[in-house]
């Protein structure tokens, strides 16, 4: 696979669904729209649009990529399903990633674009946060350079936020260490405030700046993640379509009824 290709990238883990189309490392098309309930109604409408944007066809995709989660349960099996159905319509490949990792990249994205809170020392730990209710988030952590640099710190998880800044307040020293000089939340920040100001308060002791910024997914940090995976997918990976699978990051109601249940007889 060249490094000349087009790219459709889609997510809907979230309440938004965004997208985009990426050509030679250029968005030529993308929309980003709210209706948590309502995506597997909007997205085929949405995908047309950006193609009708990018002046192009299906078939004139090199291949689609999809965030396969963490997230809502619905959500996340809406834009996957979507995407493989796509690829395996037109023989092109499908590419998967991490909802968390694209709304943390997305975040900086965003910010850079803005040009007023841009990445100004030279380590940053981004947070992404998707609140999974009852004071648990689907969370991970990245590390992100004013070179450019991006590296995963932590894999995609659900926790409870408390736990989750205990274990990150274990982690300052270390980070200060680093030459991390802050550390981001985002996402849906907004939701967790009093977690995040508690570890703010110890995380200024060790130097470290903490910022929570609300943001939302962005479909040009689904493709940007989308185009450099592919560019390290061997040829097999990219013709399974039918393996990729979402990551729900936890069992379904469903599921946890059925262990439930088959503990219970395995008691009796």
């Amino acid at each position: 696979m060249t490094k000349q290709h087009t790219l459709l990238a889609i997510d809907t883990s979230t309440a938004t669904m965004a997208g985009a189309i990426l050509q030679q490392g250029k968005v030529i098309a993308e929309v980003q729209t709210e209706a948590e309930r309502n995506h597997s109604l909007h997205i085929m409408t949405n995908i047309e649009s950006m193609l009708k944007e990018a002046s192009m066809s299906v078939r004139d995709i090199t291949a689609f990529v999809t965030g396969i989660g963490p997230g809502s349960y619905t959500g996340v099996r809406i834009a996957v399903t979507a995407a493989k159905t796509l690829a395996w319509s037109t023989g092109k490949p499908v590419i998967g990633v991490s909802s968390l990792e694209a709304l943390a990249y997305g975040a900086l994205l965003q910010v850079e674009e803005q040009g007023q809170e841009r990445l100004q020392h030279d380590k940053a730990v981004i947070i992404p946060l998707m609140d999974a209710r009852r004071g648990q988030v689907y969370t991970a952590a990245f590390q992100a350079d004013s070179a450019g640099k991006w590296d995963r710190l932590h894999n995609d998880h659900i926790v409870l936020m408390n736990d989750w800044c205990q274990l990150l307040q274990e982690q300052l020293l270390h980070y200060a260490q680093e030459d991390v000089t802050e550390l981001w939340f985002v996402g849906d920040a907004q939701l967790h405030e009093e977690a995040i100001e508690r570890l703010t308060i110890i995380a200024n002791q060790q130097s470290l700046t903490v910022r929570s910024l609300s943001t939302a997914m962005y479909g040009e940090a689904i493709a940007q993640l989308g185009a450099a995976k592919l560019l390290e997918m061997t040829e097999a990976e990219l013709t399974v379509v039918h393996d990729l699978v979402p990551n729900y990051a936890q069992l379904t109601e469903a599921e946890v009824k059925q262990n439930a249940k088959e503990r219970e007889e395995g008691r009796a």
